[in-house]
């Protein structure tokens, strides 16, 4: 919530916090046109059908229900951090294709990061039914989800939202429950809280719009808010839509007036009032924040900083015309802001703010922004397929000037909040990628290590570090990669030629001198070897050595004529156990791979008996040796 310090002119038919001609900006009068083009009907109840106000266990349900009906178009997510109470955050992730790491530029929903603002965690989850229900009916919805990915976290701060008073009656309050240190057990929830949309880094301390107690113990110290941070760090959001409630506005950076405006006011007064007109004039309070309610360590004002991703809040449903900040009538303020049809039994009041103004269209507008590649940047390109593409980049983003809780007051410097992006795609099997991204160039803040330098600053000129990582883990390639708003980069930072020749199958056994045992002593029982060479040279997976005796002359034994000696004659080779030679086979040397000109030496043992009759004459044998292979 915030409060409206903007004045209406009398007599006037728009507030004066309105811009009152927000410069064009061709991108958004893109987004408008295409938003026009998928012709949205207006609703006459929530999407789901609902009529009541959700339980935490119940968006978790109904989340996970939504993914498991639809598999290729939802997925259900588990923020990394736990809440101060130990519950978990879930969101969807909606897209065709849901499950491919595809690249799409991404537009990040995230509601009641206070926890009393319940029709902000209604209109997250409603927006999701839209998106989803849409698709199936709608050819043109259909198609944008091929183009753009939305996150959607309904519920950022379930503790907030499930806080219950000492009687034990539900009342959601604004805050967490931490920090954990102010925590008194039995107590599981900090008295006071955290006020989690003042504890992102970026400007934190100064408690603008804060104080001690609420700002949290250190810049982004809450489990909450580091959900949110680790989805627009590890995903490429060109887009961020906060939830609140109960200004009826769009809000947007600066968030201090002292730190200046952002380089890039106009494309936020132009993308704000296109949201507003899309939803038929919705508010009259379309500006920067910091000239309505002023603060400091807030989402967008981080998330902008840290990505150049643009960043809108959505004040949902206004004071008064009978409807509170927590759980207003749900039918005649929640439902009747969202799908701009009164409730049933809405006032003349409600009547007039809600009527006609569908809420749910600003959603709409903002997702078909970031949709269009012009409004962000594009890295394409070949790359080896199924590789995997990672973008980082390393920096400080920095706090204010930090207040501290002293008498005298006093304060300490700026601290750097070291900031880690990082994202990935995987590469298609053809080889071709194309990833909408942040471009390498961030803005410039006020808040630096020095101090406060207001802005317009300008922008950091800055690149993405890429790496190409194979799908064994080989790291390809490095390199750097400038983009700024609105270009492409065409790289090839890992393409594979190749280059090579063929080798023939081979299988080759060239042999020495024929091995000679020399003279046999008759009437002594000896063992005689000898020996010889081989050179093999194979190109098969496997190959075998062997010796066999063709002969059908005393198979296996030598001969001298007519004559043979009784003993088989044996061989192997390299040293290894001899083998009897005989008509079939015998392997000598086996080889699991290729080999060139391997050396082998064949050996053979001939035994002679005392009592063996030797003739007058030369024994032999002419053998065959046989290199062999099953895989050639």
């Amino acid at each position: 919530m915030r409060r409206a310090t903007c004045l209406l002119a009398a007599g006037a038919a728009l507030g004066l916090c309105t811009p009152a001609v927000a410069q064009a900006d061709p991108v958004v009068d893109q987004a408008v046109a295409q938003f026009n083009d998928l012709g949205l009907t207006q609703l006459t109840g929530m999407p789901s059908g609902r009529t009541t106000y959700r339980t935490y266990d119940e968006y978790n349900a109904e989340m996970a229900a939504l993914a498991a009906a639809n598999p290729n178009l939802v997925a259900i997510k588990t923020a990394p951090y736990k809440s101060v109470q130990g519950r978990e955050v879930k969101y969807l992730e909606i897209t065709n294709d849901v499950n491919a790491s595809d690249g799409k530029p991404v537009v990040f929903h995230m509601g009641a990061i206070h926890g009393n603002e319940t029709p902000a965690a209604e209109d997250g989850i409603e927006f999701a039914y839209d998106v989803i229900n849409l698709s199936k009916t709608n050819p043109k919805v259909k198609a944008l989800l091929d183009k753009v990915r939305l996150i959607d976290m309904p519920l950022v701060n379930p503790d907030g939202y499930e806080y219950r008073n000492a009687a034990g009656t539900l009342a959601p309050r604004r805050a967490s429950c931490g920090p954990v240190a102010a925590i008194v057990p039995p107590a599981t929830c900090a008295a006071t809280g955290v006020d989690l949309n003042r504890n992102y880094a970026f400007g934190w301390g100064s408690n603008i719009g804060a104080s001690f107690t609420n700002r949290g113990s250190g810049p982004a110290s809450e489990p909450e808010v580091q959900n949110t941070m680790e989805i627009v760090k590890r995903n490429q959001v060109v887009t961020l839509l906060t939830g609140h409630t109960n200004s009826r506005a769009l809000f947007y950076p600066g968030m201090e007036i002292a730190a200046g405006q952002t380089p890039e006011k106009d494309i936020y007064d132009a993308l704000g009032g296109a949201m507003n007109n899309a939803a038929n004039g919705w508010t009259t309070n379309v500006r920067d924040s910091a000239h309505d309610y002023e603060t400091s360590g807030e989402t967008n004002d981080w998330s902008y900083y840290a990505t150049r991703g643009i960043g809108i809040t959505v004040e949902w449903v206004g004071g008064g015309a009978g409807c509170p900040q927590s759980r207003p009538d749900y039918l005649n303020c929640t439902t009747a802001d969202f799908t701009g049809t009164p409730g049933p039994t809405s006032s003349a009041a409600q009547t007039a703010r809600f009527g006609g103004k569908p809420g749910r269209n600003m959603l709409w507008q903002a997702l078909v922004y970031g949709s269009l590649t012009a409004g962000h940047a594009q890295i394409k390109g070949s790359a080896v397929p199924g590789a995997t593409l990672k973008i980082a980049k390393d920096f400080d983003l920095y706090t204010a000037t930090v207040k501290q809780n002293t008498t005298p007051a006093s304060t300490t410097p700026p601290e750097a909040v070291p900031t880690h992006l990082e994202s990935s795609i995987v590469v298609g099997a053809n080889g071709q990628f194309s990833w909408s991204v942040n471009p390498s160039t961030r803005p410039v803040g006020a808040y630096r290590a020095d101090g406060m330098h207001p802005g317009p600053n300008g922008f950091y000129q800055e690149s993405w570090t890429l790496t190409c990582t194979a799908a064994d883990g080989t790291l390809l390639a490095t390199t750097k990669v400038y983009v700024d708003k609105g270009d492409v980069a065409n790289i090839t930072p890992c393409t594979q030629g190749s280059v090579g020749g063929n080798v023939p199958a081979t299988l080759s056994l060239s042999l020495g001198a024929p091995a000679s045992f020399g003279p046999f002593t008759p009437g002594l029982a000896q063992d005689y070897t000898a020996s010889t060479t081989g050179t093999v040279i194979s190109t098969a997976g496997d190959a075998t050595l062997s010796v066999a005796d063709p002969s059908a002359t005393a198979t296996g034994h030598l001969v001298n004529g007519t004559f043979s000696l009784p003993s088989a004659l044996q061989a192997n080779a390299n040293g290894g156990t001899y083998s009897e030679v005989k008509g079939d086979p015998s392997t000598l040397l086996t080889y699991t791979g290729p080999v060139s000109n391997d050396n082998v030496t064949l050996g053979f043992k001939q035994s002679i008996g005392s009592s063996d009759a030797l003739r007058t004459g030369t024994y032999a044998k002419t053998l065959t040796f046989t290199l062999s292979t099953t895989t050639p």
